[in-house]
């Protein structure tokens, strides 16, 4: 009988096929135009498309924006993971939406080539996220419900080492923690035959084993799209476990976020009856 689970410590076969189904989308878009906005969209697309084929029902990927109850609005989001619970405050043509803050699990900033330079940006967008996140009561009482920020990318632009360097020089995880998970290195940075991936990360402070600073770390993938995965489903899962919002819960969020639209009347305003049949018609004194 044929086995098809996946062996810890090796590719895994059947994420191995997106990821090369997703680096040729990148790659056609990159042979076809200059136009860095066009190519950026065609290496968004794929992620959350394949998030949105493979994450459970409970989870949904878009791009856009969310806002938070006072109604401040964060940056453009490329992927953004959403507890599918929540309602949408705006569906756009363009696919791009409109999300409550309350709903927000994850933020992944997509990179189809990165480069030392990119990576300050994206700290400082964990930090903004981590900031933002601060006004809901919840996230702030457990850490563990603030939504993860992480960077994907699906080449590395400069060496390993120098992207090591520049993610720790700009790392300031105590006031956002960011990932990031890099499909394909350069040549020089992988073995001969080996086609391999890494994700940059940083440790918590763990007191029971005499760790008290946030510690970097380089782990080498050999399918980091499979590795990504299996830790987002992971973590959103203990991210929404944590923040043990219930149903009630979600409908009193909603409140934060959306009104009624009723025409509130005024003693200064009549409601008169039409002397064209029988409707009902508003006027003001």
């Amino acid at each position: 009988m044929k086995k098809a689970k996946h062996d810890h410590g090796t590719p895994n076969p059947i994420i191995e096929q997106e990821e090369e189904a997703m680096l040729a989308v990148v790659k056609r878009a990159v042979s076809s135009t200059s136009n860095a906005q066009v190519i950026g969209r065609n290496g968004e697309i794929p992620v959350r498309d394949f998030l949105n084929r493979y994450m459970p029902y409970t989870f949904r990927a878009a791009t856009g924006h969310v806002v938070a109850p006072s109604g401040e609005l964060s940056p453009q989001l490329d992927v953004m993971l959403l507890d599918a619970r929540y309602p949408l405050l705006c569906h756009n043509t363009d696919g791009s939406v409109l999300a409550m803050l309350h709903s927000l699990v994850a933020v992944i900033e997509v990179k189809t080539r990165l480069v030392t330079k990119d990576i300050p940006k994206l700290w400082s967008d964990a930090r903004k996220i981590a900031a933002m996140s601060a006004e809901v009561e919840a996230f702030r009482q457990n850490g563990f419900g603030t939504p993860y920020s992480l960077a994907f990318a699906y080449q590395a632009g400069s060496s390993l080492s120098a992207l090591q360097v520049q993610y720790e020089k700009s790392a300031t995880p105590t006031e956002g923690p960011m990932d990031i998970h890099i499909m394909r290195l350069q040549d020089g940075d992988t073995p001969p035959s080996k086609r391999m991936g890494i994700e940059l990360h940083y440790e918590p402070p763990f007191e029971e084993e005499d760790q008290t600073e946030w510690m970097a770390v380089c782990i080498a993938k050999f399918t980091p799209l499979s590795d990504l995965y299996y830790h987002l489903v992971q973590t959103a899962y203990y991210t929404i476990g944590a923040r043990n919002f219930d149903y009630s819960d979600i409908g009193r969020h909603v409140i934060d976020y959306m009104s009624w639209s009723t025409c509130l009347l005024t003693p200064t305003v009549n409601c008169e009856k039409s002397t064209q049949g029988n409707s009902i018609r508003l006027s003001a004194d």
